[in-house]
């Protein structure tokens, strides 16, 4: 009896359930990010070079700075000999751990069933699936969990006035943790002002308040100001990872023009994601077009959230807070403070996902307070219908975790669950090219390119599968059009002179050469000696770069 009893504890079920929604991935392998970040990456296999990735970048490109998330793949690459099961027994526990941080913060703000609801609704949220099923979502997990340990903990001792020096202490130690874990950790001090405002000061004056929070949000500046610093001094005055195409060219108003296309994706994700997909992108979202259905609705669901915010400020501040949660974690990821490389990700949602569910429970709290519990068939039916969602979500979720088993499977699901993104058809060009399958990498690069013509890599990569397959004479016509559309594209360009000198078209290989001279790239130098030497014609042009 005293086991059933400790089972129907609220935490145990939350657990339960997130346990449950993750399970699956237990016999996921490296996928997609993994690839470069874990498997090809030799800081992360030996712990002897622990120190170069305090020194060095997330990506290797050089882009992002997450010395913790790469540490502790090390320790997990040594723990389990480069096995990915010790990776994803972490993803899992990761996950278990967070929602009961979940289900702790929520039942300081809600009563016990309504923080019950939404801790099991985020639990099993399906758009958590690529956070956990995929091993570098590690960091969005990392990042998650710190956010809400660091709001309980200041709602609890907020509760008996002022935090000490002690728990200020701890607070920054969070922040610090979640900010070189991953870039949403530096979401945490605005969070703390928000829970403050909304929460934790409500009814106090505006100078009580100041002093007894004031040195808590010094410290939290502090740390964040300290991330960016050493985040500079690492990789340099560089913003993060490199902007999508469909941001190149854009300016900070355009953008935003744009990610208002995005905005309907992040409520269908957040609410109700029935449908999943690795890769989110143009045309599928229309980021450069001009303002149509998709920016209207965008605009209508933002000012809809804006209404409830004020209409909730005073009466059901948790709402307020749930949604003011979402908007400050989808900020850093919102292309218009700066471009990023993705213009939306399903695993840069498991944050913003945590107030979504906040604010839903504090919705389902104001009828849950009017009816007594268990009473009536209305109650009844309303029970069945959130068991079910529950229910279909774990079930979907375990499911999709099944998705990131394997690399072969992965495109696959990338391909058909996007067909519309032209960078998921990129994608599958390129893992087709890697396992030598060119007449599907040249499908998939077909695909992209007739999806989308505004980034140079479509033509980089078209173009290279037609010549690997021998077929100079059709790849010319793909590459010339890349030179035209981008000229300063040092890969096409590079391509088309090859190209063009596989079938003998010496005249043009010539002019693509001495044009890339003319705008400084110097490297084609070395194609026209090359040209010279095969047909006893002029070296490099005495034309200086431009």
């Amino acid at each position: 009896m005293d086991i059933l009893r400790q089972l129907r504890r609220p935490e145990v079920i939350v657990v339960f359930l997130a346990l449950a929604a993750s399970l699956a991935s237990l016999g996921n392998g490296f996928v997609y990010d993994d690839v470069p970040i874990i498997l090809q990456n030799r800081v992360v296999h030996n712990l002897a070079a622990s120190e170069r990735i305090w020194h060095s970048a997330y990506w290797p490109a050089g882009w992002l700075y997450r010395p913790l998330t790469i540490q502790l793949f090390a320790l997990q690459w040594a723990a389990g000999n480069g096995s990915p099961l010790a990776f994803h027994v972490v993803s899992i526990l990761l996950m278990a751990a967070t929602a009961l941080l979940f289900w702790r913060l929520a039942r300081r703000c809600l009563p016990p069933l309504p923080a019950l609801i939404g801790s099991a609704l985020f639990a099993v949220h399906p758009v958590h699936v690529e956070s956990v099923g995929n091993v570098v979502g590690q960091a969005e997990l990392l990042a998650a969990a710190c956010a809400l340990l660091a709001v309980e903990r200041y709602l609890a001792w907020r509760e008996h006035g002022a935090p000490g020096p002690l728990q200020r202490t701890a607070l920054a130690a969070v922040t610090l943790i979640a900010i070189i874990s991953k870039e949403t950790g530096y979401a945490i001090p605005p969070l703390l002002v928000l829970a403050e405002i909304l929460l934790a000061g409500r009814g106090t004056g505006v100078r009580k308040q100041y002093r007894a929070v004031a040195p808590t949000l010094f410290l939290q500046a502090g740390v964040a100001l300290a991330g960016v610093l050493v985040r500079i001094i690492v990789l340099g005055p560089t913003t993060g990872a490199g902007p999508s195409a469909a941001f190149t060219g854009l300016s900070t108003g355009e953008r935003a023009l744009g990610m208002l296309s995005v905005v309907p994706e992040w409520f269908r994700l957040l609410i109700w994601p029935v449908h999943l997909q690795a890769e989110y992108g143009p045309p599928g979202i229309p980021m450069r077009d001009a303002f149509g259905p998709a920016h209207f609705l965008g605009t209508l669901l933002l000012g809809l959230s804006l209404v409830l915010v004020v209409v909730a400020w005073r009466r059901v501040p948790l709402i307020a807070f749930g949604i003011g949660w979402a908007f400050l974690t989808l900020l850093p990821v919102s292309n218009i403070l700066t471009p990023t490389g993705v213009i939306l990700a399903e695993r840069t949602l498991f944050l913003p996902s945590a107030g979504a569910m906040l604010a839903v429970a504090g919705v389902l709290a104001l009828p849950l307070s009017r009816l007594e519990i268990g009473a009536g068939r209305p109650m009844a039916i309303a029970w069945v219908l959130l068991a079910g969602v529950v229910l279909a979500g774990a079930i979907h979720s375990s499911r999709r975790q099944l998705v990131w088993k394997e690399p072969a499977g992965f495109v696959r699901h990338l391909e058909s669950d996007a067909p519309r993104t032209y960078r998921a058809q990129l994608v599958a060009s390129h893992f087709y090219a890697e396992t030598g399958q060119y007449q599907a990498a040249e499908r998939s690069a077909r695909r992209a390119l007739d999806l989308y013509q505004l980034d140079p890599r479509v033509y980089e990569q078209l173009g290279q599968m037609l010549r690997r397959q021998g077929r100079c004479g059709e790849a010319v016509p793909v590459l010339a059009d890349g030179v035209t559309r981008f000229p300063d594209e040092t890969v096409v360009r590079s391509r088309l002179f090859e190209c063009a000198l596989a079938v003998g078209d010496t005249g043009r290989a010539r002019r693509v050469a001495e044009e890339g001279v003319r705008l400084g790239r110097t490297e084609f130098r070395a194609s026209l000696e090359r040209l010279r030497a095969r047909t006893g014609a002029p070296g490099a042009p005495s034309v200086p770069p431009r």
